[in-house]
């Protein structure tokens, strides 16, 4: 299936969902919270959007469901966060500024992992987005770890997402589709695959979602689109530790197509 048909697929089948504003959606706040990752190919999205149908809702935006961001991901010279989440550290950080193109925000990111298990996020509305990070935002990192080192554009990612919520607001899913990273130098795509985050105030595994992924056997997969666009662009930098979820990329990938 080609790109454009997958696409018309996808979107036909989103508009049997009943729609969700911003404004509504933002009342889900869950900033620090509890990510679920799941990778996906096409055929089994499909199954999944018709298993959830009648218990999401999906954001909606001047009639819009699909929609465009752009994410700069910064690190130090040396990848110290990239290395940070290879070396398994529960508590590591990621720094980014996103562009949410169809509404024309911007956001200046800093995402922290807590204990393994939890996603803590702050970030800060900004006028356009940031391919170098100032001072006065670089002093918000405060993490031990970087040393005080400088930090500088490393990948920028493009993707499509739509995002759900259940109809409790007390679940939020989002589902990024044709995922593209660019060092600058090379670019690499995942067109075939979609990844699903199911992100909760506390894990409930007797979510309708959990409860139709299970009945898919789709497994739970880490899936960090920094540290993939780093393990595929910078071939130089050690990914041992990811070769797993690299090779199953690879794997769904062909599959897929």
């Amino acid at each position: 299936m080609i790109a454009a048909e997958y696409m018309k697929k996808i979107v036909d089948l989103i508009y049997h969902f009943e729609p969700v504003t911003l404004k509504q959606l933002d009342s889900v706040e869950l900033q620090n919270r509890i990510d679920t990752k799941y990778i996906l190919t096409k055929e089994q999205l499909f199954g999944l959007l018709e298993g959830i149908k009648a218990e999401q809702f999906v954001l909606e935006i001047d009639q819009n469901r699909v929609f465009n961001y752009q994410t700069v991901y910064f690190d130090t010279e040396d990848f110290q966060f990239y290395k940070d989440h290879h070396n398994g550290f529960i508590n590591r950080v990621k720094v980014r500024s996103r562009e949410y193109i169809e509404s024309n925000l911007c956001f200046y990111e800093i995402k922290r992992k807590l204990y393994g298990t939890r996603t803590d996020k702050q970030r800060k509305k900004i006028s356009n987005i940031y391919y170098a990070v100032p001072p006065e935002d670089y002093k918000l990192i405060e993490y031990k770890r970087l040393y005080n080192k400088p930090i500088e554009k490393k990948i920028v990612n493009y993707f499509k997402r739509l995002t759900l919520t259940n109809k409790k607001f007390t679940e939020r899913i989002t589902i990024d589709l044709e995922i593209k990273f660019d060092n600058g130098i090379n670019q690499i795509a995942l067109p075939n695959l979609a990844v699903v985050e199911v992100k909760q105030g506390k894990a409930d595994v007797f979510s309708n979602t959990i409860q139709v992924l299970k009945k898919l056997r789709i497994h739970e997969t880490g899936f960090s689109k920094y540290a993939i666009g780093v393990a595929l662009l910078e071939k130089h930098v050690k990914h041992n530790n990811f070769k797993p979820i690299l090779l199953k990329l690879n794997k769904l990938n062909a599959y897929a197509e």
